[in-house]
């Protein structure tokens, strides 16, 4: 094969992965045509790798990546033959480098996730999947139902708890019949940090959609809870934003920062489809993650703060 004289940088891709010893590592990959020389710079919230000698075949601007850890990617390149890759992220992170040689030439950046470990160790989360059994909640126009739906999205949301190092309490398994105070208690007893019980937006009005999340008015920690989830679920799902509210209801949780989030709308034709597809419901379960992250580090920053 012929390539061009300088190397050509081809793709810029992340995933989360487990490493080879357990860890758990948020990955970013540099693809291009041959080897080139380059160096990373960490700067507490900011990585900074810089390449030398390569040609960007790829539009200046930032890559969204969301994933807890890493916010987002961002490319520039200059007149001196000279380019950078910076990642922004939510908390300050260790990294490490190593190269793949082949076509393409991989240079992989691993950042490590032990931050959002720590803030997820000792904690218990409630996670509520709504309705249930008897109650099928909403059913959208092509019959999908929202106890379904929910159900599938908590259990994506569980796996992510798990991983982080966090203990989970999943009111219901299953297709049950389970009342709302019966969730409650469930989640008092077992001593929970916090309480998220998921939905979708179902209304008579089909041309309604988008993503609202509803908080207890019996504490300022789950509007505060609401506020980063909601954030949190714009990013990942880029739909209507629906804004947080009171919920009268949650107010039973007493001091447990409790949440509703309705996570799209079963019954408008199109959020439908939507909620069908794997990859947007593995999208919400990460959005509330998200959130949970925003909320532990900050009460973990108020707390330092006041000693």
């Amino acid at each position: 094969m012929n390539f061009p004289k300088a190397p050509r940088i081809t793709n810029i891709w992340s995933k989360v992965v487990d490493g080879e010893n357990g860890e758990w590592l948020s990955k970013v990959v540099i693809e291009s045509t041959r080897p080139y020389s380059y160096i990373a710079r960490n700067s507490g919230s900011k990585v900074t790798f810089t390449g030398k000698g390569a040609v960007v075949n790829l539009p200046e601007g930032k890559i969204e990546v969301n994933d807890g850890l890493l916010r987002e990617i961002g490319i520039r390149t200059d007149e001196r033959d000279f380019f950078s890759v910076e990642m922004l992220l939510d908390h300050p992170a260790e990294f490490r480098l190593s190269a793949e040689k082949g076509l393409p030439f991989r240079v992989k950046i691993f950042f490590d996730r032990s931050p959002i470990i720590n803030l997820f160790t000792g904690k218990k989360v409630a996670v509520d999947p709504g309705h249930g059994g008897r109650d099928a909640g909403g059913r959208g126009p092509v019959s999908l139902l929202e106890k379904d739906i929910v159900l599938l999205i908590a259990r994506n949301l569980e796996k992510l708890l798990h991983r982080a190092g966090s203990q989970v309490i999943l009111t219901r398994e299953g297709d049950i019949d389970l009342s709302r105070e019966e969730r409650f208690q469930m989640a008092g007893r077992a001593g929970a940090d916090v309480y998220i019980s998921i939905h979708n937006l179902a209304r008579a009005d089909s041309s309604e959609e988008g993503i609202s999340t509803l908080y207890s008015p019996a504490n300022r920690q789950s509007a505060l809870l609401a506020g980063f989830i909601q954030e949190e679920l714009l990013k990942k799902l880029k739909a209507r934003n629906r804004g947080t509210g009171g919920q009268p209801e949650l107010a039973a949780m007493g001091g447990i920062p409790a949440v509703e989030t309705e996570v799209l709308a079963i019954t408008n034709l199109v959020e439908e489809v939507f909620l069908r597809g794997l990859t947007v419901r593995k999208k919400a379960a990460e959005g509330i993650f998200n959130g949970l992250i925003k909320y532990f580090a900050r009460n973990r920053q108020d707390s330092e703060g006041e000693n």
